[in-house]
């Protein structure tokens, strides 16, 4: 390990992993302090250090999933754009029964609860009974025979609703609010004449049916374009439609995963599936590795998904273990700063910063990759190096805070991450076991407490993670590794003070 790091190193630990630990007995108030005075000659350089204020972290209200996918079209081959679409005429009590006996899904997860209210359903059951055409319906034929609702799902549900007698949530449903058949209101589909029940069960809607075996691509791009509602689905919402299968079911179960809501910082999973995605880039990325990347990226998920739509136990018990440990490492090494980006400190605040409520999803990639090719036992006994030396990383490797920021998912970029990262975590593990390289996270802590003030610029340290553990003596010349010759700095006023 390079010496500069030896003294530097600190890791947040859940209380029920173990490690090795270097935890010093000795007091921390024998520890002696360099004078005022010797701060001084570091002014000009800091000054002339050309660093700019570190951007104010985002609000905390909601985390912000950085999205790294591009919007490079995907090139379909001529032969295979067209979609395989099916027209049918069908009258509502076909659909109705349809729904009631599972054959046509209302709710599939990818698509939203049913939000209309009972006067704008009233309203839609009115134009039915004035014979007021309503817009076609669009729905895709699965494996099994079934469909699932693509764009209409709202239309459809008031309308079952009606004739079944209950809203989803239970509520019985009598039309109201409505300004042609005012007489109707208050009248719930038994109430209405015989005539009329008739002419609304007898009434054809339009579907318009994809067909299963259309090109996977050419279906994704059918699927973005049909969503006519107030939100658009987005690229993961699609896919869940789209690539059905078992897939699915161990996304939507991984997305349940306790160290990922804890860095995710909720309680339940996303409700726009964006946790799903990152779990879906993180397999995309563990099976094809980096190196084999091929953008764009929606390609390149949705081929992942396509491909293994349908997998083995055998591979959903595999698949389900790598991931479980690789964000369980996640958890130890950073707890609820993993992938965040961290900001130096400079001259005007040497205080660093971390994000707060920003994932950044070039770091999921590249952190997430390099921990599944490793067990929880090489991890965790070095747990407080691997955090420092990613520190050291995102404040030293211009080119890699280049990577995560723009452009992310560039192959090369992505390549160079993952090699980057792979080679500093491999030599942190490469190294022999035991060899005392670092004080423990609750001695730096307990250094904090004590003196929380940097012994350069003598101005307060907010952040454990900012405050890097120097020497009073330099090591080159006592070599002493041990708390007397101990103290605190910021990090950007120590990197600064190691210029020449």
């Amino acid at each position: 390990m390079p010496r500069s790091l030896g003294w530097q190193i600190a890791s947040t630990v859940p209380s029920k992993q173990t490690g090795i630990s270097r935890q010093s007995s000795s007091p921390a108030s024998a520890l002696a302090y360099p004078k005022r005075e010797d701060s001084a000659c570091l002014t000009n350089a800091m000054v002339n250090s050309n660093a700019t204020p570190a951007p104010e972290p985002p609000p905390a209200d909601d985390l912000i999933i950085e999205e790294v996918e591009d919007d490079t079209p995907l090139d379909i081959e001529p032969e295979k754009r067209r979609v395989k679409t099916e027209k049918q005429d069908l009258p509502v009590e076909t659909l109705v029964s349809w729904v009631n006996r599972g054959k046509l899904n209302l709710q599939p997860d990818f698509q939203r609860n049913f939000v209309w209210n009972s006067g704008k359903a009233s309203r839609l059951v009115e134009s039915l009974l004035l014979a007021i055409p309503i817009p076609v319906i669009y729905v895709a034929e699965e494996a099994n025979r079934t469909y699932s609702v693509v764009d209409g799902q709202q239309r459809l549900t008031s309308i079952c609703a009606f004739i079944n007698g209950a809203f989803p949530n239970g509520q019985k449903f009598k039309l109201s609010g409505l300004q042609v058949l005012k007489d109707l209101n208050r009248k719930a589909f038994t109430d209405l004449p015989v005539e009329l029940q008739e002419e609304m069960l007898n009434f054809i809607l339009r579907l318009i049916v994809i067909e299963k075996d259309s090109d996977p691509d050419v279906k994704f791009e059918v699927f973005e374009r049909l969503n006519l509602g107030a939100e658009k689905l987005n690229d993961q919402e699609v896919r869940n439609c789209v690539y059905r299968g078992n897939y699915n079911e161990l996304l939507r179960s991984l997305a349940q995963n306790e160290f990922l809501l804890r860095i995710l910082q909720s309680k339940e999973p996303h409700s726009r599936m964006a946790d799903r995605q990152l779990v879906l880039r993180f397999f995309a990325m563990w099976r094809n590795t980096p190196q084999h990347y091929k953008g764009p990226a929606k390609r390149f998920l949705n081929t992942e998904m396509e491909r293994h739509r349908q997998l083995s136990e055998a591979a959903q018990t595999e698949m389900q273990q790598v991931f479980e440990t690789s964000i369980e490492m996640a958890y130890a090494v950073f707890q609820e700063k993993a992938f965040r980006r961290y900001y130096l400190g400079n001259a005007y605040n040497p205080n660093g910063t971390w994000e707060k409520s920003r994932l950044n999803v070039a770091l999921w990639d590249t952190i997430l990759y390099a921990f599944s090719q490793y067990e929880l036992s090489q991890i965790l006994p070095i747990k407080d190096h691997i955090r420092e030396e990613f520190l050291d990383l995102l404040t030293q490797d211009k080119k890699f805070v280049e990577y995560i920021s723009t452009s992310t998912d560039r192959s090369d970029r992505i390549q160079y991450r993952a090699q980057t990262w792979g080679k500093r975590l491999e030599r942190l593990i490469d190294l022999p076991t035991g060899e005392p390289r670092t004080y423990s996270r609750d001695f730096k802590q307990m250094l904090l407490d004590k003196h929380p003030t940097c012994h350069v610029c003598w101005k307060p340290i907010e952040e454990l993670d900012d405050a890097v553990i120097a020497h009073v003596t330099d090591y080159w010349r006592e070599s002493k590794q041990i708390p007397e010759n101990a103290r605190l700095d910021h990090r950007f006023c120590h990197r600064v003070r190691q210029k020449p």
